[in-house]
């Protein structure tokens, strides 16, 4: 049992990390033609990250201005650059207008840090609406479109140009798109508030538009419960085994302590100051745990046996 905890302790004082992987779906499923330019559908949720509502920002629409679809986020007055009837991206003569887009926030818990591996959505477009799309986040300042892009499942409709850029082949297409992918690898460990926005341009009149759908986040989130060496001078944590209700913590500046306990996946158990030295630890249940001591700005760690 004693090279249990030990290993169980040389785990907790490497790593203690507590990922849960997530998928969170927008699907626009409450959007209708008076919904406005806020996204009332409930934003999806996954545990330790939190989504705000999407919302389209665009000088030429007001908060009174309509969703152009049903079941999907669809605006017009999108930025011009295409025209009627010819196919080929050189064409194009648009450019990406960073005033005009679709976006949401995604927001790690206290303490959690998120890494974003996959991005994928249903895009759509009316007659005269965009032929080239893209993503891109407030980490680098919505500076270059987001990693690298393909298209999954297979779709004649569409194409990827320029590495980072998609493409409505054919200017008949009018139905939906499916097939938006990007797989990310630059937004790791995410510890802020992070802007995604979906930007549409090269549309072939004022009148068309530009329709995300099905917009899904993959990703990781991660606590870390980072251990210090003993800076903390005369340290001692007991009884330990703890078999009672009080654990004792003294050092030799014996000052006010901020305590963090967390269990063997890393999950927090315990939040807590001590001006007097004693904890209360009579709710945790019997297992291995990691103390966290901070005191006059130095942290250490003891391990903790709980009987």
């Amino acid at each position: 049992m004693k090279k249990l905890y030990t290993l169980a302790f040389v785990a907790l004082s490497t790593i203690a990390v507590n990922a849960q992987d997530f998928t969170a779906t927008f699907d626009f499923a409450a959007v209708t033609a008076t919904s406005g330019t806020t996204d009332p559908t409930p934003v999806p949720t996954a545990q330790n990250v939190t989504f705000t509502s999407f919302t389209a920002v665009n000088p030429a629409v007001t908060e009174n201005y309509n969703s152009s679809g049903p079941g999907r986020f669809s605006f017009n007055t999108q930025a011009l650059g295409a025209t009627n009837g010819v196919d080929e991206y050189a064409s194009l003569t648009g450019a990406i207008d960073l005033t005009k887009y679709f976006q949401t926030t995604i927001s790690p818990a206290t303490g959690y840090k998120v890494s974003l591996s996959e991005l994928t959505f249903r895009a759509q477009r009316s007659g005269t609406g965009v032929r080239t799309y893209a993503v891109r986040t407030s980490a680098d300042n919505y500076a270059a479109n987001l990693g690298v892009i393909s298209i999954d499942p297979t779709n004649a409709a569409l194409s990827t140009q320029d590495g980072n850029t998609f493409f409505v082949v054919s200017d008949a297409t009018t139905q939906g798109q499916n097939g938006s992918k990007i797989t990310i690898s630059t937004l790791a460990n995410i510890t802020e508030t992070l802007t995604v926005r979906f930007y549409g341009w090269n549309a072939e009149g004022d009148g068309g538009t530009f329709s995300i759908d099905d917009v899904s986040f993959k990703g990781t989130a991660t606590t870390v419960a980072s251990v210090a060496n003993n800076q903390i001078e005369g340290l001692k944590v007991f009884p330990n085994p703890n078999s009672g209700s009080i654990l004792n913590i003294t050092s030799n500046a014996n000052g006010v302590k901020a305590v963090a306990i967390f269990d063997v996946l890393g999950k927090q158990v315990l939040n807590t100051t001590t001006s007097n030295s004693t904890v209360n630890v009579s709710n945790l249940t019997a297992g291995v745990y990691i103390v966290k001591v901070t005191e006059e700005g130095k942290t250490a760690t003891k391990k903790l046996i709980k009987q």
